[in-house]
């Protein structure tokens, strides 16, 4: 057994009255410029300089609220309500007025953000200043009853400006979105096609483009669950939606991806795969700058809730152990009582051994 060994601490000595007054007659000022410099630099070592992003190309056209300073390349906003008409109910037009810059703003993407009700549906067109109608009527939304955004791409030669119809006040239309367009050179895989016409501003993914066919690639197999639209969260669903699909043979893992319409971005879906909890699904949030996000304060919530006025997309890892060759039940559903949404494209990816048989 190891002999223990005492140490003895010596405390050390205390100065003495004379020395503690002892000063050097340098370091005072020293201390005191030290001080200064830091108070000086406290912004420059707390944090960078906040600087406004450049944008003399895009403008949010608020039309709920006064007009902000517009640019060069749009002329003004004007709000005409138009009477109702038999047989036709009231209107309310918003007009964007442009004015021409060829080779500098030769394309325009505007979003509109609105509430895509039933029967309300804004519709866009453009003219020329003596009347002629140079972009045909584009109807916007589903009518799916739900906040939503949808962007048309305007080339703007003979377009000296835009109408946004909608009936009633127009209180459903909430702004627009405009985007001088620039084009450029590209390049994509001759085999993988799909590179979208226009990049989002804000780092939107591109609308999913399903098949009906199951598609097999280097051992993944690729297969649509749903293309078109199913509404949740309404009292006849019960906040979910469930999919039953058979597999002939268990995958090593999965990815089931969708998109979805009005989310909340702090409360996402969760999902079940054969009636065990997985968890939330994950979003893919754009920019927060996006004019499609907005904030609103709910019961028994105690942040502001943030819900995104578009399509984003989703996707969930899913552990091959949960899966089994023969019938399986994936359930998506709403966490506590949200707002309804909108799913569509709702796709599965399974993930096999390359070099074997694939079911």
């Amino acid at each position: 057994m190891p002999a223990l060994r005492l140490v003895r601490r010596i405390p050390a000595p205390k100065a003495s009255y004379r020395s503690s007054k002892i000063i050097n007659p340098v370091t005072r000022p020293l201390r005191i410029l030290v001080i200064l410099l830091s108070l000086a630099l406290a912004p420059w070592a707390w944090g960078q300089d906040l600087s406004r992003q450049p944008t003399a190309f895009t403008a949010y056209l608020d039309f709920q609220s006064q007009p902000a300073e517009l640019p060069i390349w749009i002329e003004r906003v004007e709000r005409q309500t138009l009477t109702a008409e038999v047989g036709q109910p009231a209107k309310t037009v918003y007009r964007v007025r442009f004015r021409r810059f060829p080779g500098l703003v030769d394309e325009v993407l505007m979003r509109v953000y609105f509430q895509d009700d039933p029967n309300a549906q804004p519709v866009l067109t453009g003219w020329s200043e003596i009347g002629a109608q140079v972009l045909a009527p584009r109807k916007l939304g589903q009518g799916l009853g739900l906040p939503s955004s949808e962007t048309v791409r305007i080339p703007m030669a003979g377009v000296d400006y835009v109408d946004i119809e909608t009936p009633g006040e127009g209180g459903t239309v909430r702004g627009v979105l405009a985007v001088a367009l620039r084009q450029t050179q590209t390049r994509e895989a001759l085999d993988f096609g799909g590179t979208a016409e226009v990049t989002d501003p804000f780092g939107n993914a591109s609308p999913t483009v399903t098949g009906s066919d199951d598609v097999l690639l280097f051992g993944r197999v690729k297969a649509t669950l749903e293309p078109g639209v199913i509404p949740l969260g309404y009292p006849d669903d019960g906040g979910e939606v469930a999919f039953d699909f058979p597999l002939q043979k268990a995958p090593l893992v999965a990815l089931l991806t969708f998109e979805i319409l009005n989310a909340d971005i702090s409360a996402p879906l969760e999902l079940s795969v054969n009636g065990k909890d997985i968890g939330a699904v994950d979003i893919a949030v754009t920019d927060l700058a996006d004019p499609a996000l907005t904030g609103a304060v709910e019961p028994a919530r105690s942040d502001v809730v943030y819900r995104y006025g578009g399509w984003l997309k989703c996707q969930k890892v899913i552990p091959g152990s949960l899966l089994t060759g023969g019938s399986n039940e994936l359930l998506i559903s709403t966490p506590g009582r949200p707002a309804p949404v909108a799913l569509r494209a709702v796709e599965m990816q399974l993930k096999y051994t390359p070099d074997t048989t694939t079911p």
